[in-house]
């Protein structure tokens, strides 16, 4: 009686793993869209360019349609692979996998749908935020039907993606983790989530979610240094009335631009209401001194405010529109009233 009650449990149980692997990642998935995700983020960007392209919306909408062909590209790619694999294994692909993929899908059309609408309404520094916590939702989502571990690291990366918004993670950064993730994260997924251990052992999947998540913090981590280190501390660090004066044209400096200096901000207005472009300059007063670097007499976008950290040029400031309203004056005359915060990033 026992042996027959032991044979039970032994065919449930295998009838329980075969339902899990039919609605299972399979393991070139990962590796197919870590790789493609990578790609495009490396690709894209230094092809789409301004130069190649000038109108924003029509570089928009060639860049987001090149992206939605690679990816519906590798996703029948993706199909194809899975259906061999699950013919070689004579499994099919079930119900409930067939609805998980509608999910995913449904996930990287909103991707690429925020992806052109924040390269038209800008915004573009939570769309890497925003693609991690989608990538975590559909991990979690699936892991929630087949293997735990991906359920876990679905919570992890929607954890990363609140995290990075909190701590205000420079937007370079940002993006080499996106990369690293994809890249290098997925496929060490894709080779954990098959490890007996980690299916079945609660100590393993810790163990592994923590050895995951090591894999692709370390490597940013070490690109964030590299990128922001400080230059050559023996570099000559000059005062900008004397660069100004002597233009220094076959050295590499730094020019100190003291706290109460005024610059003008020159700024050109245009749009379809507007019959000619305007140009106007702003006086603005600084209230912390800047270090810039130079070198061969042209500023190279390196800055650091009141001597903190040195920071690359791109995504420098941060922009945010306070109000914005047409009012009537007391001379009944329209008047435009436009309030804008200007917060420099210092990490």
């Amino acid at each position: 009686m026992h042996d027959r009650t032991t044979s039970q449990i032994d065919v449930i149980e295998s009838m329980l793993a075969t339902g899990h692997r039919s609605i299972r990642l399979e393991r070139h998935t990962l590796i197919l869209w870590g790789l493609t995700t990578a790609f495009l983020i490396l690709f894209v960007k230094n092809v789409f360019t301004p130069d190649l392209i000038p109108e924003i919306w029509q570089r928009s909408l060639t860049m987001n349609l090149f992206i939605a062909v690679v990816v519906f590209g590798i996703g029948y790619w993706d199909l194809r692979l899975t259906r061999r694999k699950r013919e070689l294994r004579d499994e099919t692909i079930s119900f409930v996998q067939k609805q998980l993929t509608k999910v995913w899908w449904l996930i990287i059309g909103l991707i690429i749908l925020i992806n052109l609408g924040m390269d038209l309404f800008v915004g573009k520094y939570l769309f890497y935020p925003i693609l991690i916590a989608f990538a975590g939702l559909g991990f979690f989502i699936q892991g929630l039907f087949s293997q735990q571990f991906l359920a876990w690291n679905g919570i992890v990366l929607i954890l990363l993606s609140l995290a990075i918004i909190i701590l205000q993670i420079p937007y370079l950064t940002i993006e080499w983790l996106t990369i690293i993730t994809a890249a290098l994260g997925m496929p060490v997924m894709a080779w954990l989530m098959d490890l007996q251990d980690v299916q079945k052992k609660l100590s393993y999947r810790v163990i592994a979610s923590v050895l995951w998540v090591t894999v692709i913090t370390i490597p940013t981590w070490y690109i964030h240094q590299e990128r922001y280190h400080d230059p050559d501390s023996g570099i000559q660090h000059i005062a900008f009335q004397e660069y100004s004066e002597h233009k220094m044209k076959n050295t590499s400096i730094v020019v100190n631009i003291p706290a109460g200096t005024h610059i003008p901000l020159e700024v050109t207005i245009q749009g379809d209401t507007l019959e000619t472009f305007t140009t106007t300059a702003v006086p603005l007063v600084l209230k912390r001194s800047i270090d810039l670097t130079a070198k061969n007499g042209k500023f190279d976008g390196r800055y650091r405010i009141n001597n903190g950290n040195w920071l690359l040029p791109d995504q420098k400031f941060r922009l945010r529109k306070e109000k914005l309203e047409t009012v009537l004056t007391d001379d009944n005359e329209l008047k435009i009233e436009l309030d804008l915060t200007l917060k420099a990033i210092e990490h």
